[in-house]
């Protein structure tokens, strides 16, 4: 009945009462079985049942008068409220349609400013529900849907005999959180809340705590922490561990293929400990190439439902924080009987995969194996080869395979661009520490030969089991990644024309729904050196996030219609489960599965929200770490391009990626924003301030505890002045000051 009902509601024009959709329901059937048809009273209660769980799932609104409307014809919508300290915020709500153009679906994203008294309570984070009704002047929150307060950080302080924890995110701050029996002032704790006692009043049971915020060393673990991470393993985890053997047995190889013979290596950066991928390459007798891709077998350690399984459920996947790593399993697993370490035989699930001259996959198998790694090599190292430079001596072995790879390696790469595949190669930060694990520098790393090599035979796998799993008719946790968001991409179009890069080339419905198109876009912004890594992280913002998912819409950026996580059990718990619905098609004869949709969902969702969780805790932490080593250098002067404006502020990058700000406080005399042409403009005629500036700064103040760094503007080395927007600055300023003297006489 819901397909009938969703019909019903969907063409409804107006809120209708159950009678009335009891009655269209009914001649909608009258036209599929005949004039005859009369709905009974078991049908009534299977639509009362569904029409009770859109209610629920805010899919359909009920009126005041009872009648029923599906809410995206109601005054009504359903998004995140991001709110501030003060209790004010902004909703904001993602919806889609179908072009016209070309019937391909666009996203679209709203943000309706909510003040406190409409907030309905509602702290930053919640999922609401909220009225924008015509009659509504300012649109309120009429019912927080979603409030995900599980692990709240903050610091213990006492009133009277009374322990209370005031937590650390000050969005969060008008939570009352009390704790029952006695504690230590001063000690930084995760706490659960067990038990809510009004709106905004909860009773709270601590599940992890850190040394007393005034020890040393414990700032990655405190930001950590404040994400909502906890960087402990249960007690049964723990004791699970003691019972797991640290070496291959003749039992564990029973039913496995032994390659323990085969030219295999693993490449990974000089710190990695826990190793979960490595890879095998040899030419076939039709002159095909056969690369193996083999991938630790964790489910055969990590059982299902077991202590060590719920806890990596919970964690999603492994943080990389600082130098620092929180691991989804403990370290006698990462580390070490999952990790594919050198010279030792381990357990692996290899996909093998033959290719054609033209880099075509014509042949491919996934079977349990046993595999013992010749050697752990480096990036560096191997990029050495790859680029005809020295290189140490105990690669000499292995060289022509190197060479193999990355010429296989280079044709998937032009494969998948020709596709449509969007790459932005943009270089991330990178930080260099000396033996005391302290920073001594900040450098631009972008991805090199090997690094590439690497990415394109883990996409190649990933690629492969995600349709060896479709074939084979079993649910799987696809990863998916939508088209970009409209609003920003027309933005992004506007800002183009501000910096003299006009793209006229494709339009921006086109670049929203055709990821070639929007590779053409990304190749244009690479035209300006100058600007193409501030241009690129800004179109990186209009994407959309990758997800996961039971639903299967493609991979938008990876432009491929086939996409799941395979290659990192060890780091994500979506890998794991994936290996896990392998070991169902590979055991024909047991007819169990492990996992339905609903329990993939869940997974799903899960690792969904934990990645993000490790998103934004590294650039937590990253900004951090920035902000205390510039603290080292207050006073020095550097080079830096102007990455955004506004009232208050100018963005600004420096060579090395670390980020600051300008506040415009700082700058002599009046400004004021122009959004139309990106410009701080100066009332008074002094220098404006445009994006992509070159400007030379001073490094005025750092604080590690807000992650600021702060600077003033010395001097301009290059001024990105555009002749076209002078008209619109010069408007604004008249505008301006005819109202400071509308407000002075009158």
């Amino acid at each position: 009945m819901k397909k009938y009902l969703d019909l019903v509601i969907n063409k409804a024009k107006k809120a209708i009462s159950i009678e009335k959709i009891y009655e269209k329901i009914e001649n909608v059937l009258k036209e599929e079985y005949g004039e005859d048809y009369i709905l009974d009273d078991d049908s009534k209660k299977e639509i009362d049942l569904c029409l009770n769980e859109a209610v629920e799932n805010n899919e359909i609104i009920v009126t005041s008068n009872n009648n029923y409307i599906s809410i995206k014809k109601s005054s009504f919508r359903k998004g995140i409220f991001y709110g501030d300290k003060k209790g004010n915020g902004e909703v904001t709500v993602v919806s889609s349609y179908i072009s016209k153009d070309d019937g391909k679906k666009v996203i679209t994203e709203s943000k309706y400013s909510i003040s406190k008294d409409q907030s309905f309570g509602a702290i930053d984070g919640d999922t609401v529900l909220i009225d924008i009704g015509n009659n509504i002047v300012c649109p309120k929150v009429v019912k927080i849907l979603e409030r995900n307060l599980e692990n709240i950080a903050g610091e213990i302080y006492r009133v009277g005999a009374n322990y209370y924890v005031k937590p650390v995110d000050k969005k969060k701050q008008n939570l009352l959180i009390s704790l029952d029996g006695q504690h230590i002032e001063g000690q930084r704790v995760l706490v659960k809340l067990n038990k809510q006692t009004s709106s905004s009043s909860y009773i709270g049971e601590i599940v992890s705590t850190l040394e007393h915020k005034d020890d040393p060393d414990n700032d990655i673990l405190w930001e950590a922490m404040k994400c909502g991470i906890d960087a402990k393993f249960s007690d049964a985890s723990l004791e699970q561990v003691k019972t797991i053997p640290q070496s291959v047995s003749d039992t564990d190889k029973i039913g496995r293929c032994d390659l323990t013979d085969w030219e295999i290596f693993t490449i990974d950066g000089a710190d990695t400990k826990d190793i979960d991928d490595a890879l095998s390459c040899r030419i076939l007798p039709n002159n095909h190439v056969e690369v193996g891709v083999h991938i630790a077998d964790v489910p055969y350690y990590v059982k299902k439902d077991t202590a060590l399984d719920k806890d990596a459920f919970k964690r999603g996947n492994s943080y990389y924080l600082g130098g620092k790593v929180i691991p989804m399993l403990p370290h006698e697993l990462s580390n070490g009987i999952c990790s594919l370490n050198p010279q030792v035989e381990r357990l692996a699930k290899s996909c093998i995969i033959e290719l054609d001259e033209n880099g075509d996959v014509v042949n491919y198998s996934i079977q349990p194996t046993v595999i013992r790694s010749r050697m752990k090599m480096t990036y560096d190292n191997v990029n050495k080869i790859l680029k005809g430079e020295e290189y140490p001596p105990e690669y000499e072995e292995h060289v022509n395979t190197l060479k193999l790879l990355n010429k296989i390696a280079l044709k998937l790469r032009s494969k998948r661009v020709n596709s449509g595949a969007v790459e932005f190669n943009r270089p991330e930060i990178y930080f260099k520490m000396d033996d005391q694990h302290q920073i001594v520098d900040f450098i631009p790393r972008k991805c090199d030969l090997a690094e590439n090599l690497i990415e394109e035979f883990m996409l190649l796998a990933n690629k492969t089991v995600d349709k060896h799993i479709v074939d084979n008719e079993y649910p799987c946790i696809h990863r998916i990644h939508d088209t970009p968001n409209y609003e920003r991409l027309a933005e992004y179009f506007n800002l183009l024309n501000v910096v003299n890069m006009p793209f006229h080339k494709y339009s921006i419905d086109e670049c929203a729904c055709d990821s070639k198109a929007l590779q053409e876009l990304a190749e244009h912004i690479k035209q300006d050196e100058k600007l193409s890594n501030v241009l690129a992280l800004r179109l990186v913002k209009c994407m959309s996030r990758a997800k996961y998912s039971i639903e299967n819409i493609g991979h938008f950026g990876l432009s491929t219609p086939y996409y799941t996580h395979f290659t990192s059990p060890i780091r994500r718990y979506s890998d794991l489960t994936i290996h896990r619905i392998l070991n169902d098609i590979y055991d024909e004869s047991s007819h169990t599965l492990q996992y339905d949709d609903a329990s993939l969902s869940e997974i799903a969702a899960q690792t969904t929200r934990t990645e993000k969780v490790a998103d934004d805790a590294e650039e937590e932490v990253l900004r951090m770490k920035c902000s205390e080593y510039m603290a080292k250098h207050i006073g020095e002067e550097f080079e830096a391009t102007i990455t955004g404006v506004s009232d208050k502020t100018i963005c600004v990058e420096l060579d090395n990626l670390i980020e600051g700000r300008v506040k415009t406080k700082s700058l002599h005399g009046g400004y004021i924003y122009n959004p139309e042409t990106f410009t701080l403009v100066s009332v008074e005629g002094r220098e404006n301030y445009y994006f992509g500036d070159r400007v030379k700064v001073k490094l005025v103040a750092a604080s590690k505890e807000d992650k600021t760094i702060d600077f003033e503007i010395l001097e301009k080395i290059h001024e990105n002045y555009i002749d076209d927007v002078e008209d619109s600055n010069s408007a604004l300023i008249y505008k301006t000051k005819m109202k400071k003297i509308n407000e002075a006489f009158f």
